[in-house]
């Protein structure tokens, strides 16, 4: 391929990560309002779906188990599976499953869970089971932006633009090495670093003694565009990479940004 076609390529991944980033951003943002939304005690489910609630155990329950269980909902019934410790601060969770029947009615089912041992007004556990009747009615429901058009959970949406995003940027890298290797052959370089010295400007660039250079050559530095912009000494020479300074005093002043870097013909 040749250099055009391998800048247009590289810019076109760059561009399709920048996007997918962005994507992945509003689908963070989207999930965030949808849980801002509906409140974390809120969940849906479908007919014969099951759901995982948890929440802590009172000091004075014996275990999760002895806890009061009141739903309202004659489709939706709720399972204590386990109790394990909390992981900040040691207190006690219990875990439970909700789970609806598959000929559950459509609507709104209040789980109320309470301390075995208080009376009817102290503090209570409330979750909201919303059951739907199908899928299409459940996305259609949903606070979530992209759910509702794509039928997709906000964060497995993020998380597939974010993984597409990092590809696109393994393509970038890969479009800008083989980028790379070309203008080696055709003797040119990017400049990586640029620093403004008393004598000038001071440029960076990947060519080197292996490449021909060496210390008091002269190069020809150009813009992204391959026009000629100004001329540099070499003051610094390794293997690898080399540094100059632009002999151009005007070009160092106003400090132009130089993509790359070639020995002139």
């Amino acid at each position: 391929m040749t250099e055009k076609g391998l800048l247009r390529l590289r810019g076109a991944f760059g561009w399709l990560a920048a996007l997918l980033c962005l994507c992945a951003a509003l689908g963070l943002a989207d999930s965030f309002l949808y849980s801002f939304r509906t409140g974390p005690n809120t969940f849906a489910i479908l007919p014969g779906g099951t759901e995982h609630l948890s929440g802590p155990l009172p000091p004075e329950a014996a275990d999760a188990a002895s806890m009061r269980v009141t739903v309202d909902h004659p489709g939706v019934r709720l399972v204590m599976t386990t109790q394990s410790q909390g992981f900040w601060f040691g207190n006690r969770i219990w875990q439970a499953e909700v789970k609806a029947a598959p000929d559950a009615a459509p609507g709104t089912a209040a789980i109320v869970l309470r301390d075995p041992n208080a009376d009817e007004k102290a503090p209570v556990q409330a979750f909201f089971i919303q059951v739907f009747p199908d899928q299409a009615a459940l996305d259609a429901a949903s606070g979530s932006y992209i759910r509702r058009l794509s039928g997709l959970q906000p964060l497995v949406a993020a998380a597939f633009c974010l993984g597409g995003a990092i590809l696109a940027g393994c393509c970038v890298f890969l479009t800008s090495r083989r980028l790379e290797a070309l203008w080696i052959r055709q003797g040119k370089a990017v400049v990586y670093m640029t620093k403004k010295t008393p004598d000038g400007l001071l440029i960076s660039f990947g060519l080197g003694t292996n490449h021909g250079l060496s210390t008091g050559a002269t190069v020809a530095v150009a813009d992204e565009s391959g026009l000629p912009v100004a001329t540099a000494s070499v003051v610094r020479c390794d293997a690898a990479d080399a540094s100059a300074l632009v002999a151009d005093k005007g070009t160092a002043a106003l400090g132009n940004i130089v993509s790359r870097l070639s020995p002139p013909a």
